[in-house]
């Protein structure tokens, strides 16, 4: 039996000496991902069964994923990603700006793309206190 499932079946900590690491595991599967996928699905207008089908997947794994009661790992973000023509990154909620900021860093050269961090840094950091940090 699994660690994970030792401890999701009994009231008592397992006699074990991976019982801690099991148990940090699982609180990392259960945090929420903000997955945008139901959103996309439906603005394509599909059905579960039409994405499951076009991504590999059963309908009952992308129901799990979508309502994000099961891990879904890289290889099945991939082929949701894929099935429904978008880049990975997608799938998951972000701030508009942080997009946008994000593909302007893509598209600058390296030393241009080094003072763009510097001046976020500055920024974020005046933003803290109001006052820009000495250097």
């Amino acid at each position: 039996m699994s660690h994970i499932a030792t401890f999701m079946s009994t009231d008592r900590a397992p006699n074990c000496r991976h019982y801690g690491r099991a148990f940090g595991v699982w609180s990392f599967y259960r945090r929420p991902m903000a997955l945008r996928i139901k959103k996309l699905r439906k603005d394509k207008g599909w059905t579960q069964d039409v994405l499951a089908a076009k991504a590999g997947l059963s309908r009952s794994q992308l129901a799990m994923i979508e309502a994000e009661t099961r891990p879904a790992n890289t290889v099945r973000l991939n082929a949701i990603a894929a099935a429904l023509g978008v880049p990975p990154e997608d799938l998951f909620e972000s701030d508009p700006r942080e997009r946008q900021i994000v593909g302007i860093l893509r598209r600058l050269p390296g030393e241009d793309a080094d003072a763009l961090l510097r001046i976020a840094e500055a920024l974020a950091a005046k933003g803290q206190d109001g006052e820009p940090e000495d250097q």
